[in-house]
């Protein structure tokens, strides 16, 4: 059985963690993101749990697959046709059920605050994830990927999507409300 594992620091990417969404029309919805890591995080947890599922469904025929390119790995090394920093590597991941979002700070009870806002979590913040290597055999397809369990955001980052606060796109007009 795959163990579950919390990723290094990430940046954030096409978040649909509040709501499920379908890559397709034909696919079924999901809850999904991608994790860009920057140019020199160690992702050798990921990259060790990713080799063992690919061990534990084909055998002594992985790494020969992997080498061959005849099984997929998780791991994406186009990041800056995609628009993310030269040199980092993401992985997409997901799951049919949804996931739970906190925040570093805890709350009351010492555990991490929840986070309900999904303004809260927009392409560029910084986070990190706990995910679950799995294996998949489907239609000539063969590979590893990472189901998705929970997230945490970490901190602010730079918006990826471009989009600016309110507060910062306008200029106030007056100082006082006009009362009605």
């Amino acid at each position: 059985m795959a163990k579950t594992i919390i990723t290094p620091q990430a940046i954030l990417s096409y978040p649909h963690l509040f709501q499920p969404s379908a890559p397709n029309p034909l696919a079924e919805p999901v809850y999904s993101c991608t994790l860009v890591f920057p140019p020199g995080t160690d992702l050798s947890a990921l990259k060790e749990a990713a080799l063992e599922a690919a061990r534990e469904k084909w055998g002594d025929k992985a790494e020969a697959g992997i080498r061959a390119g005849k099984i997929r790995m998780p791991f994406r090394t186009d990041a800056a046709e995609k628009g993310y920093p030269e040199g980092s590597i993401f992985i997409n991941v997901k799951s049919k059920t949804k996931p739970g979002a906190v925040s570093r700070y805890a709350g009351p009870d010492g555990k991490p605050l929840r986070i309900e806002d999904e303004q809260e979590l927009y392409p560029g913040c910084l986070v990190r994830a706990s995910v679950r290597p799995f294996t998949y055999d489907t239609n000539g397809n063969r590979g590893v990927s990472f189901a998705l369990n929970n997230i945490q955001k970490l901190g602010d980052g730079e918006r990826l999507d471009g989009r600016r606060r309110a507060e910062d796109e306008f200029e106030a007009l007056e100082t006082d409300p006009i009362p009605l």
